[in-house]
């Protein structure tokens, strides 16, 4: 068998393991045809460059963010001396470098891969290119992170605009993104519009997505938790009753028993009352 069939062959066994959940397999699987093809062909040969990234991903899902990083860190630079690579290959690592950051909180240093991948993109594709929206929506969630929300918000709305020339208002990913927008309007301390915006979006998502989707049972428990917050009771009350009657048979995101107390709470003191 040449070696480039071997190193396919570990990618599918990759791919297996990841279906079965053995991410440590998936990770030396990874590294023992990296190494392999590094010694029979080259460090930057694209197999091997894609082996490499693959090890150093299962590296930072495991936890060994350190060591992930400084795979990342000489992949990176392989990968931008390397002449003629696909640019969906150097995309796709570029964007996973920043997985070690992220997963240890150092938001800047993520918003920093993001910002250099965005800008050497931004021009050269077409603006509802889905790996250039996706690449700009990591960039957000970072900033978001690291509580600049303003500037979040500016690159969600950016997606937004450009995603809405291709899709439909009623879109998942539009909707998506402005749960997003409310959720930062929120946290940067506008609360009333934050609220304002996630009230619409609640009633938008019933109307084009039905009432048991997972994200309008999700933006329906933020309301819930404002309106709880708030103490007022009655919308809290009318809330949790959409919740008890109307969300998803196989959804996990919500705690349920909060809004059936409230129910029972209200019935509990209407049978007082009575």
């Amino acid at each position: 068998m040449s070696i480039e069939l071997r190193l396919e062959a570990a990618k599918l066994c990759v791919d297996w393991h990841c279906a079965l959940g053995s991410y440590d397999r998936c990770r030396r699987v990874a590294g023992d045809a990296a190494r392999l093809g590094a010694r029979v062909l080259e460090r930057d040969h694209p197999l091997v460059l894609m082996l490499r990234n693959s090890e150093a991903y299962w590296l930072s899902v495991l936890g060994f963010n350190d060591m992930a990083s400084r795979r990342f860190g000489a992949l990176v630079a392989d990968v931008k001396s390397c002449r003629g690579l696909d640019p969906q290959i150097a995309v796709a690592i570029r964007n996973n470098s920043a997985m070690p950051w992220k997963n240890t909180g150092k938001w800047s240093r993520a918003a920093r891969v993001y910002r250099e991948l965005l800008a050497d993109m931004e021009g050269t594709r077409d603006e509802a290119d889905m790996t250039l929206l996706t690449v700009r929506d990591n960039l957000a969630e970072v900033l978001s992170a690291d509580r600049h929300y303003d500037e979040a918000i500016a690159l969600y709305e950016h997606n937004m605009d450009v995603l809405l020339t291709v899709a439909e208002h009623g879109d998942w990913r539009v909707l998506r993104l402005r749960n997003e927008i409310a959720r930062n309007t929120w946290m940067g301390g506008d609360r009333d519009a934050g609220e304002d915006l996630w009230t619409v979006l609640a009633e938008d998502c019933r109307r084009y997505l039905g009432d048991r989707d997972p994200l309008t049972a999700r933006i329906r428990t933020i309301l819930l938790t404002l309106a709880t917050m708030r103490g007022d009771d009655q919308r809290a009350e009318a809330i949790a009753r959409k919740l008890r009657d109307d969300h998803p048979d196989d959804w996990e995101d919500c705690d349920f028993t909060e809004a059936i107390s409230i129910v029972a709470q209200g019935e509990m003191g209407g049978s007082q009352g009575v």
